[in-house]
């Protein structure tokens, strides 16, 4: 998406290494990037070791208090929120480890995404694939299923081999990839297992991207919308409801009925960079993909569908948008991902296909977000954990298949359910 420098908004920080006991604690503010979730916390921590994060975590074990971590705010529910502790992994950054014969990376968590691609670079690798935004924090992204777009290639969870956590009794905790069920369990966990201090990451060799973005009438994109899938790397598109829509996401000007098409063609490593617009540009994957950025103006909803059920489902936002919620300008995100097994993924064992959709900051949006919530519903749609959807516990354990194992794994994990906050415990306590 045409998107934003996500920043969240942390008042009275502490210094790196301060830890406040209840006793002393101080009430602190935080505020999401979109401006939709802010809570009060008692407690906060900016640990520079792992030891410093063992120590964190043992002290609120001990005390019986929440704790949480903020990555970079970029989330649209109160996936954040905690009672007590909260604990920035800023510092505990970089990309520490590469191996171009086995493809893998470690990195560690509090890694921005846009802090990854130039040190792979020079070790001849890429990340597989990765979302229009790359200022989250890696284990923010992975923790809750964050993806780009690609038929062949799945979202940044289904990318990590190994975990290095903190779990809730405060033990350092290895995950190997021969460990399946709870590897599978912590690549989308929500934050949920522990405080996530290294991620094994698979990558693939340093590739370049070219890009081939067009404005085309609904009705062109819908003849060729199986070729693009076919032809291109990544394919994906914004659909314009209206013509106001396009300012919305910064996307230029754009007609009613039409489409921003975003096509990509992979390039060897050595391929020229081209130096040209936005859209026509060639270079390397992690600097061609992610798009320009701007400022929160939206509240974003992002479900995940059958990829074979997409265009059907489609036509359902279209419905909806034309001829029933039509003060509602949103452009509406279309793309692809790959299938997974990660047990709380959006795209556990099916293909998928995204359709994202906003709220106009400032304008009454829920009812139209509701609706399309429950028309969505007859796909078995299933949400991005970091934006905004209407899922209740009932619906949740429908959804997911393996939610039983994750639950047990979750217990096994953290026992006194300290990781929990209220939006977690409603859906998982």
């Amino acid at each position: 998406m045409s998107e934003h420098t996500p920043t969240a908004i942390v008042s009275g920080d502490l210094p790196a290494q301060d830890f406040v006991t209840a006793d002393e604690a101080r009430e602190q503010e935080w505020s999401n990037w979109g401006g939709n979730q802010s809570f009060t916390f008692t407690a906060s921590a900016r640990p520079t070791t792992d030891d410093d994060v063992v120590s964190v975590v043992r002290r609120a074990a001990d005390a019986g208090t929440g704790v949480r971590v903020a990555g970079s705010g970029h989330s649209f529910t109160p996936i954040v929120q905690t009672d007590h502790t909260l604990i920035s992994l800023e510092s505990i950054s970089g990309v520490t480890g590469t191996d171009a014969t086995t493809l893998r990376a470690n990195v560690r968590a509090g890694t921005r995404l846009c802090d990854i691609g130039a040190p792979l670079w020079e070790a001849g690798l890429s990340l597989a694939n990765q979302g229009d935004i790359d200022a989250q924090s890696l284990a923010g992204a992975v923790a809750t299923g964050t993806k780009g777009s690609g038929p062949s290639f799945g979202s940044l969870s289904s990318m990590v081999r190994t975990v290095r956590l903190v779990d809730g009794t405060g033990q350092i905790v290895d995950i190997a990839e021969t460990d399946t069920e709870r590897l599978r369990a912590a690549q989308v966990s929500l934050g949920m297992l522990g405080v996530f201090l290294d991620l094994g990451i698979e990558t693939l060799p340093a590739y370049k991207l070219r890009e081939h973005n067009a404005v085309l009438p609904f009705s062109e994109l819908r003849e060729n919308w199986n070729r693009f899938l076919t032809d291109y790397r990544h394919f994906s598109f914004w659909w314009m409801p209206t013509a106001e829509s396009s300012a919305m996401y910064d996307l230029g000007t754009v007609p009613q009925d039409h489409c921003v098409v975003k096509l990509l063609e992979q390039l060897p490593a050595d391929a020229e960079d081209v130096d040209a617009d936005p859209g026509q540009r060639t270079g390397r994957a992690h600097l061609i993909y992610p798009d320009a950025t701007t400022e929160a103006r939206f509240h974003e909803l992002e479900y995940m569908v059958p990829a074979d059920r997409g265009v059907e489902a489609l036509d359902v936002v279209r419905n909806l948008m034309l001829h029933k919620h039509t003060d509602q300008i949103s452009p509406v995100q279309i793309r692809w991902q790959k299938a997974d097994e990660g047990y709380l993924s959006a795209h556990y064992q099916r293909d998928t296909m995204s359709v994202s959709v906003s709220g106009q900051v400032g304008t009454v949006y829920e009812p139209f977000l509701r609706e399309l919530d429950r028309e969505l519903q007859r796909f078995d749609a299933r949400p991005h954990w970091g934006k905004i959807h209407f899922l209740t516990r009932d619906r949740v354990e429908a959804l997911y298949p393996k939610y039983d194992e994750f639950q047990s794994i979750r217990k096994e994990f953290d026992p006194q359910g300290i990781f929990l906050n209220p939006h977690l415990r409603e859906l998982f306590g």
